[in-house]
């Protein structure tokens, strides 16, 4: 999709059993990364989670079917099997380094070789990324966490987080991490209901509605890095 240019200046369609498992969050963070894909625009196909959707948001009698007609013709065809799919982290300097969290710590430090040499290649030299000082006693120590944007920023995302946090604790000086709701109706909504009291009690850094992070504006470097 990425390297091949398979989508390029097409429309991708969304379809199958696989999507009525995905909450229209889920849904909305997988449509916005298809900007990576240089792909023309991308439709889903409509069920009862969207029309529930658009009810709990007020817009019910926006609700339209919308779903592929049983002769419809295409492109091509790229099937995902969701059961197979695990934990994945996105690497620099693309959102397609993607790679399996467990093949990430089974080959930590050839893996972030490679992006080392990359940064200094795409830079000609005259900027060091260091990532190898990282690895402690062959693990990946992480100084920072962002939960951001169109994609991850999404009402459902933060309250996760907001669970996950619940009794435990941030914002140590050896982690720090940072929120920035996708919208600003988002955070009146985690505000109205205590979410975001319980995120700035557990240390998290809550910001107001803002790309930054995804082009790397913000925390960044972390606080006392």
């Amino acid at each position: 999709v990425f390297e091949r240019g398979y989508v390029k200046n097409k429309v991708m369609e969304f379809v199958g059993p696989g999507v009525a498992t995905m909450s229209t969050d889920f849904r909305n963070s997988v449509d916005v990364m298809t900007t990576e894909t240089t792909c023309l625009s991308s439709i889903w196909q409509t069920d009862e989670e969207t029309k529930h959707y658009l009810r709990i948001h007020g817009r019910e009698q926006d609700y339209c079917p919308l779903s592929a007609k049983d002769m419809a013709y295409y492109d091509g065809c790229i099937e995902v099997n969701l059961s197979t799919i695990k934990p994945m982290i996105a690497l620099p300097f693309h959102p397609a380094n993607v790679y399996e969290i467990d093949t990430l710590n089974e080959n930590l430090q050839d893996i972030l070789h490679e992006i080392e040499i990359a940064a200094d290649n795409i830079s000609q030299g005259r900027a060091r990324l260091s990532l190898l000082d990282k690895v402690e006693h062959g693990k990946l120590r992480i100084q920072q966490g962002i939960i951001a944007g169109c994609a991850g920023g999404n009402y459902v995302n933060v309250v996760e987080a907001a669970h996950a946090l619940k009794n435990h604790a941030c914002g140590d000086n050896v982690f720090s991490l940072s929120i920035y709701p996708s919208s600003q109706p988002v955070l009146m909504d985690l505000t109205k209901k205590g979410i975001t009291t319980d995120l700035l009690s557990a240390g998290a850094i809550m910001r107001t509605a803002f790309c930054g992070p995804c082009f790397g504006a913000g925390d960044t470097p972390m606080h006392n890095g």
